[in-house]
């Protein structure tokens, strides 16, 4: 993000306010090909669940949660922004498909209530890097409350780095470790795949809570 951008988001509602100038720089429009590589090709992949709740924590406009829901695995969207989760709600329908693969809730993180049973599954890809800082631990905390025993963190760590504005803010391996090795066993952190602006500032990450 640029400097006014981050002023934006600085703003109260400030990221509802980015959606409705049509300023998301984050988004892709579609999934990166380091989550496709983990779900697919690497061997990890027969360790991330094939059914339960998925969430995917600020999901923009959902690329990832229709990816990720499926008729035995129903996927979860959380944004704090009703503007976002509008869209993705309209992509559904223009979809076709079925609020039971791909469910959508305007929320905050930290206060949402969560389905029966948890999150077998969470994917959290520019979220970790949008929040302050000083919210990193809240984050592990809820992300150790919301998976249950046995389920599936996947982090795509971006931006690696050290500058010190944002969001995104700068991330590294050790900060994950940081926050989830308390309640998360680290069963993979490797590079990946990326986006092309994005190449040498990411790695894939897979913790499974204990």
């Amino acid at each position: 993000m640029n400097a006014a951008t981050q002023e934006i988001v600085k703003q109260e509602d400030g990221w509802n306010e980015l959606w409705r100038r049509e300023i998301h720089p984050w988004d892709k429009g579609t999934p990166s090909p380091a989550l496709i590589e983990v779900i697919e090709k690497k061997p990890i992949s027969a360790q991330i669940p094939k059914s339960g709740n998925v969430l995917v924590p600020g999901c923009g406009r959902g690329v990832d949660v229709f990816y990720l829901g499926n008729e035995h695995r129903k996927a979860y969207g959380l944004d704090i922004s009703p503007i976002a989760v509008q869209q993705c709600k309209d992509i559904r329908t223009e979809k076709g498909i079925s609020e039971s693969v791909a469910e959508f809730i305007v929320g905050d993180f930290f206060k949402f209530d969560t389905p029966a049973g948890g999150f077998q599954l969470v994917y959290d890809y520019t979220f970790f890097c949008a929040i302050p800082p000083t919210l990193r631990a809240d984050w592990g905390r809820r992300m150790s409350e919301i998976i249950p025993k046995d389920g599936i963190l996947i982090t795509l760590m971006f931006p690696i780095g050290t500058h010190t504005d944002g969001p995104p803010f700068a991330v590294s391996v050790d900060h994950y470790h940081s926050f989830l090795d308390a309640n998360f066993d680290c069963l993979l952190v490797d590079d990946c795949s990326s986006f092309e602006a994005r190449q040498g500032k990411e790695k894939i990450g897979v913790w499974r809570r204990k």
